[in-house]
């Protein structure tokens, strides 16, 4: 038994994307270890999913106050591509006032893909 759920896929129904702004309702969590240094600072993270076109779709930026070396951040909804497909869901991340994204080497694939409507079975 696990205390996290992997997803991998995520069936979608026929005529989809929604409206903008929708999020897929997951809670993504980011876990980070700091130097002594960084204690102090702000950390803001934002999660990305990355189609292999280079196509990316941002979620929104979490800002936190690093006030331990070790952190976990988490965000309710994960952002919903323009288009369906496969995709690597990445961290990007910076610390106090730096001015560029860092993205952390580590993804999770996830697929999001059109489920069709199947005839319900009677009997």
């Amino acid at each position: 038994m696990s205390l996290f759920s992997l997803v991998e896929q995520i069936n979608v129904p026929p005529g989809f994307p929604p409206p903008p702004d929708t999020k897929i309702p997951l809670e993504v969590h980011a876990y980070f270890r700091f130097q002594p240094h960084e204690l102090g600072q702000n950390i803001e993270l934002r999660f990305v999913l990355r189609a292999s076109t280079g196509l990316e779709t941002s979620g929104e930026t979490i800002t936190h106050r690093i006030a331990s070396p070790r952190i976990r951040m988490r965000a309710m909804g994960l952002p919903v591509p323009p288009v369906l497909g496969h995709y690597d869901l990445a961290v990007d991340f910076r610390i106090g006032d730096a001015p560029e994204w860092t993205r952390d080497p580590l993804t999770w694939p996830v697929a999001i893909l059109e489920t069709p409507t199947t005839p319900r079975v009677t009997h």
